[in-house]
């Protein structure tokens, strides 16, 4: 009896530690996870409105003169501001200025030899020994001959010109999104041949409600999201007038250096009312997916719980929320990415609240 004894003691023993390693082994393996606090604060309200991204330059290239198509570049290049995206045949302009420059010649001829008829008229008058009105008459051709030269001399740059627009260049850097014209063909002037679209200057386009016209400012910063992305852009510029079928008026955002594609949609915030009390999670506790949007926050028994929320205004760091989320719940703001619903967790260092 007396070794009985010690050895249940000894089993209890270990199964006692056995079940604090197993707990402690537990709790080991609960994610890390960085919290916050959620607060309040003035914040405008706002609402969300469908948006497009917009080229700032989109423009269908015409021909400027006329002639068969020799080349034509295809769509998708990109091109820089000067570049040549079609050629035309120039041949009859060049024959035409060849044309042109003999009869310069010609002209030039006629002012050489009316000038030295003049002065030796001069001459002989002075002398008496010529009319005064064959002198007269001299003068007279001699400036029409000059002003044939002159004239003549501005149809050779006018044709240089049409020649040097039968090769057609980018106004602008970009990329041909689609050509209109085939090799071949007979252009005529003012013929869409491509449309050309300047991808690195890219606006967000919105059509905004009129009644909250009153509540944007200049460069105000405001919330765009798409996918798993939340950005904030600057308003750029927006309609002073608005749409009288709609009851809608333009806004556009500056949206150059991101990875967006012109005719991208988009969601965009903008405010509708005065401000007013919201909740403020910091941004970092935002979960973005591309169907919904959510906070997790730390339960009393140190679980995960998903919150789906709308977002508002963002402020320097924080941004308003509004869904199940109050001032004063404890949110994850590091570690939470793959979290499931009810998981384990272990709090970094304890709870800290930041509330600036």
């Amino acid at each position: 009896m007396k070794k009985f004894i010690p050895a249940v003691l000894t089993t209890c023993l270990l199964s006692a530690a056995a079940i604090t390693w197993q707990v402690q082994a537990a709790d080991d393996s609960a994610r890390l996870v960085s919290v916050e606090t959620a607060k309040s604060e003035q914040v405008s309200p706002t609402m969300w409105l469908p948006g497009n991204v917009v080229s700032r330059t989109n423009a269908p290239i015409s021909a400027e003169q006329t002639g068969q198509l020799l080349w034509i570049a295809e769509a998708g290049t990109q091109v820089e501001k000067g570049q040549v995206i079609a050629r035309l045949d120039k041949r009859h302009l060049e024959l035409q200025l060849a044309g042109q420059q003999a009869r310069v010649r010609q002209y030039q001829a006629d002012v050489a030899y009316l000038s030295k008829q003049k002065k030796r008229m001069s001459a002989l008058n002075q002398k008496n020994n010529t009319a005064l009105s064959e002198l007269e008459r001299i003068i007279k051709d001699l400036a029409v001959a000059e002003s044939e030269v002159t004239a003549m001399e501005i149809m050779v740059q006018q044709t240089l010109l049409d020649i040097e627009k039968s090769t057609v260049v980018a106004p602008f850097s970009g990329n041909i999104s689609e050509r209109f014209a085939h090799l071949g063909e007979l252009i005529e002037v003012g013929r869409p041949l491509v449309q050309l679209v300047d991808t690195q200057h890219l606006d967000i386009r919105v059509a905004a409600p009129i009644a909250i016209a009153s509540y944007l400012q200049d460069d105000a910063k405001v919330l765009v999201k798409w996918q798993d992305k939340l950005v904030e852009l600057p308003i750029r510029s927006w309609s002073r007038a608005g749409e009288q079928a709609s009851r809608t008026f333009d806004v556009r955002l500056a949206a150059d250096n991101l990875d967006l594609l012109a005719g991208s949609a988009v969601t965009v915030s903008l405010p509708k009312q005065k401000a007013g009390m919201a909740t403020l999670v910091p941004r970092d506790a935002l979960v973005l997916r591309e169907k919904e949007t959510f906070v997790l926050t730390l339960a009393d028994d140190n679980t995960a719980n998903k919150v789906n929320v709308l977002v508002g205004q963002g402020v320097g760091r924080w941004i308003s929320v509004s869904g199940g989320i109050s001032s004063g719940d404890n949110v994850i703001v590091r570690g939470g990415e793959t979290l499931r619903q009810g998981e384990k967790v272990r709090v970094e260092n304890a709870l800290i609240a930041k509330n600036n």
